[in-house]
């Protein structure tokens, strides 16, 4: 927008949204020319109808550049990418600038074909987050497969036979049924997660790009607690305690909390493995 005049340039809006544009560029530049008025400085941010609204004034250019998303994204993030933007704008902009005597009245149609530059930042954008979640659900599930694994030793270094065997068809009874559940018949992801007693559980062939990552960690939440509370039924709390103790359950708990915390993953597996 044109700092002075708030006359907005250029708009784009990735968001399902009825608002006004014009409106809203005059309501956000008055808002501004506020700030610098009352406290002699220009807005970083604010927090306005369920959105986080970034600003960047170029002085230079008499340019006002305004960004908007959902609250979750960090304040610093958003502004960085509206940086870029802003660099990207002015570099482009800038001899229609000195043509027009260093203000920005006129025709802005000369501005849409930039829409197309802020279209292939926001892919990019989205691509680098979507790696970021696939980064995170691969290391969910190595966090997974690492605990199943204990999880199986205890089963085969801790049990006399027949406790095993016992232990291990409840198992397998389970997964059966789990299966076979309706609701299991249209989910393409969870049958790439394979139990036998012979090989254990394997969860390594579930696909990190395609799958919907929260039904498959609710799911993997679901069978690691199954098998705690059939370990649980047959040996009790204490030796419970005891095996998980000695196989390091609690020590890897510990070792990796940060980790866990980052995934959301710690008030889960403590109240698991704590047997409350």
């Amino acid at each position: 927008m044109d700092a002075e005049s708030g006359v907005k340039l250029l708009y784009k809006s990735f968001l399902k949204t009825d608002a006004d544009e014009d409106i809203v560029s005059g309501f956000l530049t008055a808002f501004h020319h506020f700030s610098m008025v009352e406290f002699k400085e220009s807005l970083d941010s604010i927090e306005m109808g369920g959105l986080r609204w970034v600003y960047i004034l170029e002085e230079k250019y008499k340019l006002l550049f305004v960004a908007a998303d959902t609250k979750h994204i960090k304040t610093e993030l958003l502004l960085g990418r509206l940086n870029v933007i802003k660099n990207a704008f002015v570099k482009q902009f800038d001899p229609v600038w000195e043509k027009k005597g260093h203000n920005w009245d006129g025709n802005i149609n000369i501005f849409l074909p930039f829409l197309n530059e802020i279209e292939d930042y926001y892919d990019q954008w989205g691509e680098v987050e979507n790696l970021g979640k696939v980064a995170d659900f691969f290391d969910i599930l190595g966090i997974f497969q690492k605990i199943l694994i204990m999880l199986r030793n205890v089963i085969e270094n801790k049990m006399y036979t027949k406790s095993k065997n016992f232990i291990l068809e409840k198992i397998e009874n389970f997964c059966i049924n789990f299966k076979n559940h309706k609701d299991m018949q249209d989910k393409p992801e969870l049958k790439n997660i394979s139990f036998s007693k012979e090989s254990w559980f394997n969860i390594k062939d579930i696909n990190l790009i395609k799958s919907d990552t929260d039904l498959v960690i609710k799911n993997l939440k679901t069978i690691l607690t199954q098998i705690v509370n059939i370990l649980r039924e047959v040996k009790g709390n204490n030796s419970c305690f005891k095996y998980f103790s000695e196989e390091n359950i609690y020590a890897y708990l510990y070792n990796n909390m940060k980790l866990l915390k980052d995934l959301n993953l710690d008030t889960y597996l403590l109240g698991t493995f704590l047997l409350l």
